[in-house]
């Protein structure tokens, strides 16, 4: 493991305190290991709420970890010193928590290692400590006495002397060895409990009682799960899809939005899940009679297109929990939409937040759908949201344009199979990565299948690429009693 780095790339702090990009490091490969550990984690770590625990496999000696509000990193030490790494691509060097652990580590006679931890605020009651206060801190702290205000909690070990550790009794056994007594770095505060009974106990105390983050459980058998309590939330109804087959006349979900101070509706999450079948057939009722037009597109999962619809629904959602950023450390954007009291128009993407776990609630007849009763302020108890007081602007990029277009149609067993082949610019491409420069998309209806719409969309930054894509699939898809349209 090599921990070198170019010092004229990064910046100086308090004292030794440094931070840098991964782009400085010797070795690029730990920045993937820091991405690839935070991939695996979050797929590992399923979220659940209190009230469900009954779901968890029952078996014996789960361990219980306390929950942190703060900022993942991954720890690297090669024997001598120590940085740390997050999935944004900071690496951070210097801190007085890193002079502590290789300490601790050097009289443990440890070699090298891996760690997964978490920089937070301790509290000092019952009201938690949110991300941003740490943030704050590590990005441009103030004196060196501030930086000393950080701990630095670790929870995993990654691998030890160029091995992994899966086993979590051996995780434990280590970190409190090493770390015991700790004031700056310690291990992840955690208890074994022997069964779901005194999960539920652990729960209560340290996240009802106390108003913790939440609960993790551990099992080497039954996997990870992130325990909390449910956060209600007041969302504005924009659009809705319908089932197919037997449910087709029935909600498949909703797309709802917050609102901001400007009277935008920013598009927030997508409800699919709480709803009987009852509240499933009313809402298509209702909101088929509200069906207005849209110059902005947005699919469910299965990539079937909402029908947007004309504000004024409310109703309320729960969600376990609220990620501002993605896996790489950048916002999340969400577009936001302007009403101008007859159709959606796209202003631009803006940064918001992902819901994990939305489940519908129930119909708020008593709210409208102004800023008063679905702000998007709502979601500031939960996370960070950037540019949340900014008003919306329409985005001066350039809109899309069709290059190639292509449809065809074909009789089977008296039924219509429809192939519609697109290829076009979509002018938003730039150095973020969020857009492609060009798309090319296929969708396939068959009412014969029992999958009646299939698509396929490819992407590229070159239009030659791009059209040699557009004509392999049409090449391949528009022959055998295929008729051109138009």
């Amino acid at each position: 493991m090599e921990l070198g780095y170019d010092k004229k790339k990064f910046k100086d702090q308090k004292g030794d305190y440094k931070i840098g990009p991964t782009s400085a490091l010797d070795d690029p490969i730990l920045y993937a290991r820091t991405q690839e550990y935070k991939r695996k984690l979050s797929g590992q770590m399923r979220p659940i709420s209190g009230k469900d625990l009954f779901k968890i496999p029952k078996t014996k000696d789960y361990y219980g970890l306390q929950k942190y509000d703060g900022e993942f990193a991954v720890l690297f030490f090669d024997g001598e010193k120590m940085f740390s790494i997050n999935p944004g691509g900071t690496v951070r060097v210097g801190l007085p928590h890193f002079v502590e652990a290789e300490k601790a580590l050097k009289k443990a006679k440890v070699n090298s290692c891996i760690l997964g931890a978490e920089y937070y605020v301790p509290s000092e009651s019952a009201t938690r400590n949110r991300i941003f206060h740490v943030v704050t801190i590590l990005r441009n702290p103030d004196t060196e006495a501030q930086l000393k205000k950080l701990r630095l909690a670790v929870f995993d070990i990654i691998e030890l002397d160029g091995k992994p550790v899966t086993a979590a009794e051996e995780v434990y056994k280590l970190l409190d060895r090493w770390f015991d007594g700790g004031e700056l770095i310690h291990a992840a505060e955690y208890k074994v409990l022997k069964d779901l009974d005194e999960v539920e106990d652990l729960f209560t105390d340290w996240v009802i009682g106390e108003g913790g983050e939440g609960l993790v459980l551990r099992h080497d058998r039954v996997g990870w799960y992130k325990i909390k309590m449910r956060h209600n939330l007041d969302v504005a109804v924009i659009g809705f899809s319908v089932g197919n087959e037997e449910r087709k006349e029935m909600l498949h979900d909703l797309l709802v939005a917050v609102m901001r101070d400007d009277g935008t509706f920013h598009e927030f999450a997508r409800v699919g899940g709480g709803f009987k079948d009852e509240d499933r057939k009313e809402f298509v009722k209702t909101l088929r009679k509200r069906v207005v037009p849209s110059d902005y597109v947005a699919v469910n999962s299965d990539y079937v297109a909402y029908e947007m619809t004309e504000p004024g629904v409310v109703v309320e959602i729960s969600c376990l929990d609220m990620i501002t950023e993605t896996s790489k450390g950048d916002p999340i954007n969400r577009m936001v939409l302007e009403w101008d009291g007859k159709r959606y128009v796209a202003l631009s993407r803006m940064p918001l937040a992902s819901a994990i776990s939305p489940q519908y609630v129930r119909l708020r007849d008593d709210k409208e759908a102004v800023p008063d009763d679905v702000n998007i302020k709502q979601l500031s108890a939960m996370a960070e949201v950037q540019d949340i007081k900014k008003a919306a602007e329409k985005d001066k990029k350039k809109p899309s344009k069709v290059l190639e277009r292509e449809v065809y149609t074909k009789m089977m067993k008296g039924r219509k199979m429809v192939r519609k082949l697109i290829m076009w610019e979509t002018n938003k491409h730039d150095d973020s990565g969020e857009f492609p420069a060009y798309v090319v998309y296929l969708t396939d209806f068959s009412p014969n299948r029992q999958n009646p719409l299939e698509r396929d969309i490819k992407v590229s930054n070159k239009k030659a690429t791009a059209k040699k894509m557009f004509d392999e699939i049409a090449e391949k898809k528009f022959i055998g009693g295929w008729e051109k349209v138009g």
